[in-house]
Order: C-alpha cells, then sequence, then structure tokens
C-alpha cells in the first residue's frame, strides 16, 4: 500500500473560524479567471493553497484500514498534487489547472476536518463532491 506522505504548515482548518477563512480561499481561487488572472496571483494561490491541504492531509488518520478504496484514491490525488506544483516554467494555463485541482481537493478535506479530524468514515456530513456537478450554475 502506499503512504500518503504528511505535509506540515501553520495554516489549517481545525476550528470554525479557520474552516470559513478555507472555504473563502478555495471560492476566491474558484473565481479565477484564465484571461483575467495575473500569473503572480495564481502563483500565490498554489503557495496558499498547498499549504492549506498539507495541514488538513496531516490531521486525517494514517491508519487505512477503516478506509474506503474511494477514501485511499483521493488522498493519493492529494499527495500527487501536493508532491507535484507546477514548474515555474510551466504555462499560466497549466498553473490555472492546478490552482482549480487544488481549491476542489480542499473544499473536500475541509469537509472532512470540519468535525475534529474524523475523517472520511467518521463525519456525519459527507464531503462535498471534487468535481463540479454537470449543468451547476448553467443560466448565471
Amino acid at each position: 500500500m502506499t503512504d500518503v506522505v504528511k505535509t506540515s504548515s501553520a495554516a489549517g482548518a481545525g476550528r470554525p473560524g479557520e474552516v470559513a477563512d478555507v472555504e473563502q480561499e478555495v471560492r476566491r481561487a474558484l473565481a479565477f479567471r484564465l484571461g483575467t488572472t495575473t500569473r503572480a496571483e495564481l502563483d500565490s494561490a498554489v503557495v496558499s493553497l498547498r499549504g492549506r491541504a498539507g495541514a488538513l492531509v496531516s490531521r486525517l488518520p494514517a491508519e487505512a484500514e477503516g478506509m474506503s478504496g474511494a477514501d485511499r484514491g483521493f488522498l493519493l490525488e492529494v499527495t500527487h498534487l501536493l508532491d507535484n506544483p507546477p514548474a515555474p516554467e510551466a504555462l499560466s494555463h497549466e498553473v490555472y489547472s492546478h490552482v482549480r485541482a487544488l481549491a476542489r481537493v480542499l473544499r473536500k478535506l475541509a469537509a472532512m476536518n470540519r468535525d475534529g479530524g474524523a475523517g472520511p468514515s467518521g463525519s456525519p456530513r459527507p464531503p462535498l463532491p471534487v468535481r463540479p456537478v454537470p449543468g451547476r450554475g448553467v443560466g448565471r
């Protein structure tokens, strides 16, 4: 079994105020538009989102016995995103795509950590979907 790499950071989401900060940052990152967002804003968002996601991953239980296959797959996806940031010479659309993926993952991690780090299986509230719901937001 592949181990999930734990990354530590001062930013996290343990208290309700921190969860609100994470949610606000996720919304801000998902509101970026490729043609109007500067590369500096994207690079800054990558650093911030990676720090928060790393802190939240480190709070999840490390044992794999109680996790479903989907939960283990999700944690591997998070680890992949954290271990493979965009290179400095990456094109803007690559960084933009990475920011959106990090924001979606961070949204789910915040939901999983909302109840004091209960984890994916122990949380009474199901985590938010990582992928957008098709047709959502049409007609706005």
